[in-house]
Protein backbone atom coordinates (compact mmCIF):
# COMPACT_ATOMS: atom_id res chain seq x y z
CA UNK A 1 0.00 0.00 0.00
CA UNK A 2 1.33 3.41 -0.90
CA UNK A 3 2.39 5.79 1.83
CA UNK A 4 -0.07 8.49 0.73
CA UNK A 5 -2.97 6.03 0.86
CA UNK A 6 -2.00 4.95 4.37
CA UNK A 7 -1.74 8.60 5.47
CA UNK A 8 -5.23 9.33 4.12
CA UNK A 9 -6.63 6.28 5.89
CA UNK A 10 -5.04 7.30 9.19
CA UNK A 11 -6.34 10.85 8.79
CA UNK A 12 -9.81 9.50 7.99
CA UNK A 13 -9.82 7.32 11.12
CA UNK A 14 -8.57 10.20 13.27
CA UNK A 15 -11.32 12.47 11.91
CA UNK A 16 -13.84 9.70 12.53
CA UNK A 17 -12.82 9.33 16.18
CA UNK A 18 -12.71 13.09 16.77
CA UNK A 19 -15.97 13.61 14.89
CA UNK A 20 -17.80 10.97 16.93
CA UNK A 21 -16.56 12.52 20.17
CA UNK A 22 -17.79 15.97 19.11
CA UNK A 23 -21.06 14.52 17.81
CA UNK A 24 -21.68 13.00 21.24
CA UNK A 25 -20.82 16.30 22.92
CA UNK A 26 -23.36 18.11 20.73
CA UNK A 27 -26.10 15.68 21.69
CA UNK A 28 -25.27 16.01 25.39
CA UNK A 29 -25.18 19.80 25.08
CA UNK A 30 -28.62 19.77 23.42
CA UNK A 31 -29.91 17.81 26.41
CA UNK A 32 -28.56 20.63 28.58
CA UNK A 33 -30.67 23.05 26.51
CA UNK A 34 -33.75 20.91 27.21
CA UNK A 35 -32.95 20.87 30.92
CA UNK A 36 -32.34 24.63 31.01
CA UNK A 37 -35.75 25.21 29.41
CA UNK A 38 -37.35 23.06 32.11
CA UNK A 39 -35.56 25.00 34.84
CA UNK A 40 -36.69 28.33 33.35
CA UNK A 41 -40.27 27.08 33.04
CA UNK A 42 -40.19 25.96 36.70
CA UNK A 43 -38.87 29.33 37.78
CA UNK A 44 -41.54 31.23 35.85
CA UNK A 45 -44.42 29.20 37.28
CA UNK A 46 -43.00 29.86 40.74
CA UNK A 47 -42.87 26.27 41.83
CA UNK A 48 -40.10 23.94 42.85
CA UNK A 49 -37.77 22.50 40.27
CA UNK A 50 -39.40 19.12 40.90
CA UNK A 51 -42.80 20.50 39.84
CA UNK A 52 -41.21 21.91 36.70
CA UNK A 53 -39.63 18.54 35.95
CA UNK A 54 -43.01 16.85 36.35
CA UNK A 55 -44.71 19.35 34.06
CA UNK A 56 -42.03 19.25 31.35
CA UNK A 57 -40.99 15.57 31.53
CA UNK A 58 -43.29 14.42 28.73
CA UNK A 59 -43.17 17.63 26.67
CA UNK A 60 -41.57 17.62 23.27
CA UNK A 61 -38.83 20.16 22.77
CA UNK A 62 -41.14 22.25 20.60
CA UNK A 63 -43.77 22.27 23.38
CA UNK A 64 -41.14 23.34 25.92
CA UNK A 65 -40.10 26.23 23.70
CA UNK A 66 -43.72 27.31 23.17
CA UNK A 67 -44.41 27.07 26.92
CA UNK A 68 -41.26 29.05 27.70
CA UNK A 69 -42.34 31.81 25.29
CA UNK A 70 -45.91 31.93 26.56
CA UNK A 71 -44.83 32.01 30.21
CA UNK A 72 -42.25 34.67 29.44
CA UNK A 73 -44.85 36.94 27.81
CA UNK A 74 -47.25 36.26 30.69
CA UNK A 75 -44.56 37.08 33.26
CA UNK A 76 -43.86 40.36 31.49
CA UNK A 77 -47.60 41.05 31.19
CA UNK A 78 -47.07 41.66 27.49
CA UNK A 79 -48.45 40.22 24.29
CA UNK A 80 -45.07 40.53 22.59
CA UNK A 81 -41.69 39.24 23.59
CA UNK A 82 -38.58 41.41 23.83
CA UNK A 83 -36.47 41.20 20.67
CA UNK A 84 -33.64 39.31 22.37
CA UNK A 85 -36.05 36.69 23.72
CA UNK A 86 -37.74 36.30 20.31
CA UNK A 87 -34.28 35.82 18.79
CA UNK A 88 -33.42 33.27 21.51
CA UNK A 89 -36.59 31.34 20.70
CA UNK A 90 -35.54 31.32 17.03
CA UNK A 91 -32.16 29.93 18.10
CA UNK A 92 -33.92 27.25 20.15
CA UNK A 93 -35.88 26.15 17.07
CA UNK A 94 -32.65 26.21 15.05
CA UNK A 95 -30.94 24.06 17.70
CA UNK A 96 -33.75 21.51 17.47
CA UNK A 97 -33.27 21.31 13.70
CA UNK A 98 -29.53 20.83 14.18
CA UNK A 99 -30.12 18.11 16.78
CA UNK A 100 -32.51 16.33 14.42
CA UNK A 101 -29.91 16.49 11.67
CA UNK A 102 -27.31 14.96 13.97
CA UNK A 103 -29.50 12.23 15.41
CA UNK A 104 -31.49 11.20 12.34
CA UNK A 105 -28.53 10.70 10.03
CA UNK A 106 -26.14 7.93 9.17
CA UNK A 107 -22.55 8.85 9.99
CA UNK A 108 -19.44 7.28 8.51
CA UNK A 109 -15.74 7.89 7.96
CA UNK A 110 -14.99 9.71 4.72
CA UNK A 111 -12.53 8.30 2.24
CA UNK A 112 -12.92 11.20 -0.18
CA UNK A 113 -12.41 13.92 2.45
CA UNK A 114 -10.33 12.31 5.18
CA UNK A 115 -10.32 15.45 7.33
CA UNK A 116 -14.09 15.12 7.83
CA UNK A 117 -16.85 12.67 8.60
CA UNK A 118 -19.71 11.92 6.24
CA UNK A 119 -23.37 12.47 7.09
CA UNK A 120 -25.97 10.72 4.95
CA UNK A 121 -29.70 11.24 5.10
CA UNK A 122 -32.22 9.16 3.18
CA UNK A 123 -35.74 10.43 2.60
CA UNK A 124 -38.62 10.03 0.20
CA UNK A 125 -39.10 13.18 -1.88
CA UNK A 126 -41.85 13.28 -4.53
CA UNK A 127 -42.17 9.47 -4.41
CA UNK A 128 -38.45 8.96 -5.00
CA UNK A 129 -35.61 8.03 -2.70
CA UNK A 130 -33.38 11.02 -2.10
CA UNK A 131 -29.98 10.69 -0.47
CA UNK A 132 -28.21 13.79 0.74
CA UNK A 133 -24.59 13.80 1.82
CA UNK A 134 -22.68 16.38 3.76
CA UNK A 135 -19.21 16.46 5.26
CA UNK A 136 -18.51 17.80 8.75
CA UNK A 137 -15.09 18.34 10.20
CA UNK A 138 -14.57 17.73 13.90
CA UNK A 139 -14.11 21.51 14.20
CA UNK A 140 -17.57 22.07 12.63
CA UNK A 141 -19.11 19.87 15.32
CA UNK A 142 -17.07 21.57 18.04
CA UNK A 143 -18.40 24.93 16.81
CA UNK A 144 -21.96 23.59 16.95
CA UNK A 145 -21.33 22.40 20.50
CA UNK A 146 -20.21 25.91 21.48
CA UNK A 147 -23.33 27.41 19.88
CA UNK A 148 -25.51 25.00 21.89
CA UNK A 149 -23.60 25.94 25.04
CA UNK A 150 -24.22 29.62 24.28
CA UNK A 151 -27.96 28.97 24.09
CA UNK A 152 -27.93 27.48 27.60
CA UNK A 153 -26.02 30.49 28.90
CA UNK A 154 -28.40 32.91 27.17
CA UNK A 155 -31.49 31.12 28.52
CA UNK A 156 -30.40 31.79 32.08
CA UNK A 157 -28.86 35.21 31.46
CA UNK A 158 -31.76 36.68 29.47
CA UNK A 159 -34.35 35.18 31.80
CA UNK A 160 -32.79 36.89 34.80
CA UNK A 161 -32.26 40.13 32.88
CA UNK A 162 -35.94 40.45 32.00
CA UNK A 163 -37.36 38.67 35.03
CA UNK A 164 -35.01 39.44 37.94
CA UNK A 165 -37.47 38.01 40.47
CA UNK A 166 -36.86 34.47 39.19
CA UNK A 167 -33.07 34.52 39.61
CA UNK A 168 -33.10 32.72 42.97
CA UNK A 169 -35.39 30.02 41.56
CA UNK A 170 -32.95 29.30 38.74
CA UNK A 171 -30.18 28.25 41.12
Amino acid sequence: MRRRTVEKMVQSLTSWEDGLAHLGECIVQFQRIEDALSVCISAMIGRSRKVGEIITAEMSFRARVATFGALFAHSLKSSTLPEDIAELISRLHWAEQQRNTLVHSLWDASETKPDSILRKKKAIRKSNLAISEEHFTPDDLEDLNRLFEGIVTDLFYLSTEHLPSIEKRLL
